[in-house]
Formats: C-alpha cells, sequence, structure tokens
C-alpha cells in the first residue's frame, strides 16, 4: 500500500508511544469522525436534519465501522477520504456556473481532488473512486451544454423578444458556456491529476530519508511496480477469505482477535469484522430500491450515491486475488445514505411510516448491543455466542 495511512497511524505512535493505544488511537479517531461527516453529507443530500441523525446512527451502530475503526490498519482511512471526496463532487454537482460564480464552483472541485489525492496516498481504493469523480463532473458539464443548446433554442421564439431580462439571461448563458466549460476542465487538471500526483509522491519522502533508500524518481516507479504486481499476481488461499459477491450477504466474517488465554475454558473473547444485519441487509434492498425509484423520480444525490457505490464496488469483479469482507466497508455509507432515502420516501408517502422508522433504528441498536462482545473482544460464555449470535455456520466466533 501507499504509505499515508501508515503515517497517520505513526502519528499516534509518536503521540503516546509504542503500544496499542498508540497504534489504533488515529483510526478510532478517523471512525468518530466519520459519523459527522455521515451526518453533514446526509443532510446535504435529504436537507432535513431528522434524516441525516438517521444516516449518522446506522453508521455508529454498523459491526464493520466500530470494529474496524479501533485496529491499526489503514482502511479507515480510504473511507473517511472516499466520503470527503464524494460530499465535495455532490456540492459541485449541486451548483450552476451559470448562476453561481465560476470562482465559488472550483472550492468543493479543489477540495474534492484534494480529498482524493489523500485518499489515493493512503489506499488504492480510493483510485476507483476516480472513476466515479469524472462521470458526476463530465455529467454536470454535459447538463451545462444543454442549457446552453436550450437557450440557442430559446432566442429563435419570437415571443421572447420582448423580453428583455430573458433574453440578457439566455444571452449570457451562450457566452459563458465555452469560456467556464475550458477553464473547468483546465482547473481540474489541476485540482484531479497534478495535485494528487504531488501528494502521493510526497508521501514517500518519508520513507526515502530512512538511511540506505534509494532516493530517486526510479526507485518510486519502483514501488509502484512491486505494489502492482502484489496485488495483481498474488496466488494465496485464506480461511476467511471472501469474494466479492459474497460481502453484501456477509456470507464470511473475518476473525480478527483470539484472546484465549484472557478467558475462561467456557467463555470466548474474540474480535470479527463485518456488518449489522440491519444496515447491510436492509442496505442491499434499499439500494436496489432506490436504484429502481430513481428511474421515475430524479434525485441528483441519490445518482451520486449510485455512482459512488458502482465506482467503489464493480472494480473488485475484476480482481482475481485473495480478498476479504472488508473491501466492502468503502460501500456501506452509501448503503445507509439509500436506507435514508427509502425511509424518507415511504414517510413522505404516508407519515405514520415514522413509527416504522423508529423501531427499524431501535432494531440497528439491539442488534449492536447483542453483538457487541464478538465486535469488541469482551468476555462472554460460549452458551450466550451459541444461543445469539451463531446465525450460520461461517458465523462460529471461536473454536474449540
Amino acid at each position: 500500500h501507499p504509505p499515508l495511512g501508515k503515517l497517520i497511524i505513526s502519528i499516534g505512535i509518536w503521540l503516546f508511544g509504542m503500544n496499542p493505544f498508540g497504534w489504533r488511537v488515529m483510526g478510532t479517531l478517523v471512525g468518530i469522525l466519520m459519523i459527522p461527516l455521515t451526518y453533514v453529507f446526509a443532510k446535504r443530500l435529504f436537507g432535513k436534519s431528522e434524516y441525516a441523525l438517521l444516516a449518522a446512527f446506522l453508521m455508529s451502530v454498523d459491526f464493520m465501522h466500530f470494529a474496524q475503526t479501533r485496529i491499526a490498519t489503514i482502511d479507515s482511512y480510504g473511507v473517511f477520504f472516499i466520503m470527503l471526496m464524494y460530499y465535495y463532487m455532490y456540492r459541485y454537482y449541486s451548483m450552476n456556473f451559470y448562476q453561481d460564480s465560476f470562482r465559488k464552483t472550483l472550492k468543493p472541485l479543489f477540495l474534492s481532488g484534494l480529498f482524493f489525492g489523500i485518499g489515493a496516498a493512503s489506499k488504492w481504493i480510493v483510485i476507483y473512486g476516480g472513476a466515479g469523480l469524472a462521470l458526476i463532473f463530465f455529467l454536470s458539464l454535459f447538463e451545462r451544454y444543454r442549457q446552453w443548446r436550450a437557450a440557442e433554442n430559446f432566442l429563435l421564439l419570437p415571443e421572447t423578444y420582448a423580453n428583455t431580462e430573458l433574453r440578457t439571461e439566455l444571452k449570457m448563458i451562450r457566452k459563458k458556456f465555452a469560456r467556464y466549460t475550458t477553464r473547468a476542465v483546465a482547473w481540474c487538471t489541476l485540482f484531479f491529476v497534478i495535485i494528487p500526483v504531488v501528494i502521493y509522491s510526497l508521501s514517500f519522502l518519508p520513507l526515502m530519508a530512512v538511511p540506505g533508500e534509494e532516493k530517486s524518481i526510479a526507485h518510486l516507479v519502483d514501488y509502484q511496480e512491486s505494489m502492482y504486481d502484489y496485488h495483481s499476481k498474488l496466488k494465496a488461499t485464506h480461511g476467511f477469505g471472501s469474494p466479492w459477491y459474497e460481502w453484501p450477504l456477509m456470507v464470511r466474517p473475518i476473525w480478527f482477535y483470539s484472546g484465549k488465554t484472557a478467558a475462561a475454558p467456557d467463555q470466548v473473547s474474540s474480535i470479527w469484522s463485518f456488518g449489522n444485519p440491519a444496515v447491510w441487509w436492509v442496505g442491499l434492498a434499499a439500494f436496489i430500491a432506490s436504484l429502481v425509484l430513481l428511474k421515475r423520480k430524479k434525485h441528483r444525490g441519490m445518482f451520486v450515491v449510485a455512482v459512488a457505490f458502482f465506482s467503489q464496488f464493480l472494480p473488485w469483479v475484476l480482481v482475481t486475488r485473495l480478498t476479504f469482507i472488508y473491501h466492502y466497508f468503502a460501500m456501506v455509507p452509501f448503503l445507509i445514505f439509500a436506507i435514508v432515502f427509502m425511509c424518507k420516501h415511504l414517510v413522505e408517502k404516508n407519515p405514520a411510516f415514522k413509527t416504522g422508522v423508529k423501531l427499524y433504528a431501535g432494531i440497528s441498536l439491539l442488534l449492536f448491543l447483542l453483538f457487541y462482545p464478538v465486535l469488541s473482544g469482551m468476555v462472554v460464555s460460549k452458551g450466550y455466542v451459541d444461543t445469539f449470535l451463531q446465525w450460520f455456520g461461517t458465523w462460529y466466533f471461536y473454536t474449540g
């Protein structure tokens, strides 16, 4: 992996020492920050605090969010920066350089590109999202193009001749399109290509500063080739490996920790990473339903959510090497937004469904509390695990 994620981990070690707390504190901090970020993103998508609160709540009770951000791995950083880059791209997509000042539209583009670069320097999964960002950006330009064409047609209509204000606006659109489009593409070349490449390259400087390490562009390129060769040519098996099509159904959780020395023979202490069934299974159904709904009820925010989900998920279909369920973590925020979108849709159709939303949130919390022992390493009896948690044969949570 690129080094920035590990450098972020090293900040915690620098502050608190080479100990378990120092290893994990930065990932946990990022996991905590994901919750208000989910709130802000959902508020931007759906406009109401109640729906933003529901999204943040679902993120906080998701099993993988809890388990994955409490261990010293780099996955949390990748997911966090993916959320940020799509949040700012959605802000840009919600703007229009015919109505908003062009300079104002550059700010969300810059921030989206900045977090894309930081994320790519943390973990390559962020690069997958680059295709989604490009699709949203160019679709936005296509919408401006359609307005430009429409303005030309309206200017030819006799009924607009007497409307000076309208004709002035239409002429402004005709005048701005080519100039602003060219400038937007040029700025995006800086924001999404040049700046990310610089950030990515600079992230290797601490490695090159290690005594004995070669300091050259050629060595930097060799490093990239080595990483690519590892991921593309890896031939390995693992008892907890899980292909992409198993992730949404949580067929095979991944086991992170077994504290046999901390537990009596009839007790269990373990940490597993997988999803809250009320979030992942309901989220999958909600995502499919939202795609169907989008065909007849356009929603710009959910279009961005769909693009984000597919841009992060579909590349894994092509990956033939060993993979694990935690690779699905990047899709979880967008599943949550799909759930909230469908809840909003149902409540707007029938306000009585608010009670159902509250019941659903309660079930999500109940499941989190039920499974908390095997997410946290808490010592519990094997009888508790066997009775309440072992829903499937691959969810066994202990051996022996």
